[in-house]
């Protein structure tokens, strides 16, 4: 359309390079999704180090936070004592990223996000919980499924973007730590999404 005709009207030009954007980048993020499944379908190796938990589930709660602004409040609840254990900083890093990005796009505005971690009989726990619109008990089993996603008429219309591939993405790190991730929800009343992986190290 723009190479056609669509460049000799200025409003036209600017509609179309904002949808080429938005397409390029839900393009990028598929793929981007498919190669770190890709990857760990392949069983490509964890950098271990031994780090503090709270340090990373903090640090993505400061992104998250920028990203949020106003709409939905994001919140750290420290602990006294590090949480210590031996894993991948990137890939946890991600992992509380992106239940941080679902539980902002998922809370209408004026909710409220909390992350915490901790120590459980041998795990390192990150917990991010939300007040949130929820979801159904028969989708529940569902979500952590590759190309998976919310019925859009519980979103309220909002743009939440996305193929279903971050929670499949959360899981598959959970599990290259030796560890898992699980869901708990309440329509209408909020989600708790709880990572743990062992306090050791992976089970590679």
């Amino acid at each position: 359309m723009l190479k056609d005709w669509g460049l000799e009207d200025p409003k036209t030009a600017r509609e179309g390079v904002a949808a080429i954007l938005e397409e390029s980048e839900r393009m990028g993020g598929l793929v981007e999704g498919l190669l770190a499944l890709a990857r760990g379908d392949a069983g490509a190796p964890l950098e271990l180090t031994t780090g503090d938990l709270s340090v990373v589930a903090a640090d993505a709660v400061k992104a998250a936070r920028a990203a949020a602004g106003d709409k939905v409040a994001v919140e750290y609840a420290p602990i006294e004592e590090p949480v210590k254990a031996s894993f991948d900083r990137t890939r946890v890093r991600q992992v509380a990223a992106i239940l941080l990005d679902n539980a902002v796009k998922y809370t209408p505005e004026g909710g409220n996000v909390v992350v915490s971690v901790g120590r459980e009989n041998g795990w390192a726990r990150l917990e991010v919980s939300d007040t949130g619109i929820g979801i159904p008990e028969q989708e529940l089993p569902l979500v952590f499924e590759r190309f998976h996603r919310a019925d859009p008429a519980r979103t309220q219309g909002s743009p939440h973007g996305g193929v279903g591939l971050g929670l499949s993405i959360a899981r598959q790190i959970a599990r290259a730590h030796g560890g898992e991730i699980e869901a708990q929800s309440e329509p209408g009343e909020g989600s708790t999404f709880v990572l743990r992986i062992p306090c050791g190290g992976s089970a590679r």
